[in-house]
């Protein structure tokens, strides 16, 4: 457990992603900090949060008592982070806060709830006991902590990995429509679209989106592919399909996304 993974994109808010226990990898995606122990000048930064039809459960140990909260977003948000901040999230994959803590996302508006005030569930006093030994830890140790709390529970739950996984790996294949995925599976399309809504908060069309665009995404900042050929690569018509549909999720066009993730020389 704690395995950094070599991905540091948000390097002025000192950001950390480690790999979960492989136990986990059904439910959870990683864990991630933002924040260091070194003196620094405060600083405000805006970042835009993309949704991928997963949800985050976040520690905020800026303040003498943690808060904790849950998000689950289904558009692109620009939340704004402080470089004196800390704090430690675990990143759930689709389903995975379903499965793992019983929340039902299709419930949720989006904004983010504080637990304890805005909903109290079943397994916060355990979750609060663990934050209380979190706090006096070293990173590693509250990592270690955190993916424990997790790890029971799965436990308690007798977590079993859920059909839907197999639907949900279908789906983010790029060129697979859901009517080949549900032929494939042997599911109707709306006992399909009502599973993926019910365990992951999503429509089948939402979750295909979410990773069309994050697959253009990587493309766009990580290659220097011409758009069009982006466009085609992740399953949509021709360019100009790719970019409205780019700019209604990013609220920016491709190029002015190409040219904002691009390092400056």
């Amino acid at each position: 457990m704690a395995i950094l993974l070599v991905n540091d994109p948000l390097p002025h808010l000192s950001f950390q992603k480690f790999a979960p226990d492989q136990r986990l990898t059904d439910w959870v995606q990683c864990y991630w900090k933002i924040g260091s122990t070194t003196t620094q000048a405060a600083q405000l930064f805006k970042e835009k949060l993309y949704p991928d039809a997963g949800a985050s459960l976040t520690i905020n140990f800026s303040n003498a008592t943690p808060v904790i909260t849950f998000a689950f977003n289904r558009q692109t948000q620009a939340t704004t982070f402080s470089n004196q901040d800390y704090l430690v999230s675990i990143r759930f994959a689709p389903t995975g806060a379903y499965h793992l803590l019983g929340i039902t996302l299709h419930e949720l508006a989006e904004e983010n709830y504080l637990l304890g005030e805005d909903f109290t569930p079943s397994w916060y006093h355990s979750l609060i006991a663990c934050v209380e030994q979190m706090q006096s830890s070293p990173l590693t140790s509250q990592l270690y902590l955190l993916e424990q709390w997790l790890l029971s529970q799965a436990i308690s739950n007798q977590l079993v990995k859920s059909n839907t996984i197999k639907v949900i790996k279908q789906l983010i294949q790029l060129n697979n429509s859901t009517s080949y995925v549900g032929k494939q599976l042997g599911l109707t399309r709306r006992t399909l679209e009502r599973r993926l809504k019910k365990e992951a908060g999503v429509s089948p069309t939402q979750l295909q989106q979410f990773y069309r665009l994050k697959a253009a995404r990587t493309l766009l900042a990580d290659s220097q592919t011409p758009i069009t050929d982006i466009a085609l690569q992740c399953g949509y018509y021709d360019h100009a399909h790719f970019c409205h549909a780019f700019h209604n999720f990013t609220f920016e066009t491709p190029l002015q996304y190409r040219k904002r993730k691009t390092p400056k020389v």
